[in-house]
């Protein structure tokens, strides 16, 4: 009898060994991520683990990897301030700088290995931020500081955004984007930048003007050669309409005219000597 219990005992501890060994052994990647496995015996394994559950060996260790879009942020805020210093060509700048990224999944058992077992953010956190500052600096130092300020922030943020697709690449990392959020300049090149900027307004408002009257002594000129215009047509028609008219007038047509104007009374006179001209005239 005791034997049985004895048994009963002994099996039912394996039993919950077990069960408590399959629970140990579960492992859950989260959605965008990728999990890498690395064994005590056989090292980094070649099979990354896809979001879900997995059954893993106890003598395997799994190191997440986000494989969705991320965001970096550095900033000067209330909180903390992780803005960096960059050269221009003519001076330096103070920068927040954002990023949008993600881990190539195919690429991150290698990083696994390059950097013993690093997580994603400790590489990004450890490696990559330093290396962004550098990069960055290349780009800035192309350009003025009034030109990465303002003139051609955007130009200088699609040139950042391509330096770091094509540098991070061998670190594993998908750049999306990469911008300059916020520049900052010391007050005596703010102060330079401003007083160009107003004397550049003041041009382009004195050339606006310039345009302006241009066009509306041009369209005072068309104006007036089509009053112009309008007259010299009138006055050819009225003179063609005259030379018609000459035309047309003849010697029947005067005597049509006079005829038309004869009241139907002969002429009175006096004397024997007097001549009657019939058409309405008299003549001696």
């Amino acid at each position: 009898m005791k034997k049985s219990m004895i048994g009963a005992i002994i099996a039912g501890v394996l039993v919950l060994g077990g069960a408590a060994g399959t629970f140990i052994c579960i492992e859950r990647i989260p959605a965008g991520y990728v999990g890498v496995q690395y064994s005590m015996n056989g090292g980094v394994q070649d099979e990354i683990l896809p979001q879900g559950w997995h059954l893993i060996s106890p003598t395997k260790k799994v190191t997440e990897y986000s494989v969705a879009t991320e965001q970096l942020y550095m900033q000067r805020d209330e909180k903390k301030d992780n803005s960096f210093d960059v050269i221009a060509r003519d001076g330096k700048m103070n920068v927040d700088f954002e990023m949008s990224y993600s881990f190539d999944a195919d690429k991150v058992p290698d990083l696994y290995s390059r950097y013993r077992g690093m997580s994603g953010e400790d590489i990004i956190n450890n490696i990559v931020i330093g290396k962004i500052k550098t990069l960055v600096n290349e780009v800035t130092s192309q350009y003025s500081v009034l030109e990465a300020h303002m003139e051609k922030k955007g130009e200088l943020n699609r040139a950042i955004t391509e330096h770091l697709k094509k540098s991070l690449a061998e670190f594993g990392v998908v750049v999306e984007s990469a911008n300059l959020t916020q520049t900052r300049v010391d007050s005596t090149i703010e102060a330079a930048i401003t007083e160009r900027s107003k004397a550049a307004q003041e041009l382009e408002a004195e050339k606006q003007k310039k345009e302006k009257a241009i066009v509306e002594a041009e369209r005072k000129k068309v104006e007036a050669q089509g009053e112009a215009d309008a007259q010299l047509i009138k006055a050819q028609g009225e003179a063609r309409a005259n030379e018609e008219l000459q035309k047309s007038i003849t010697s029947e047509m005067v005597e049509y005219k006079k005829i038309e104007k004869w009241d139907g009374k002969l002429p009175t006179v006096s004397g024997s000597d007097a001549i009657i001209d019939m058409r309405g005239n008299s003549a001696e």
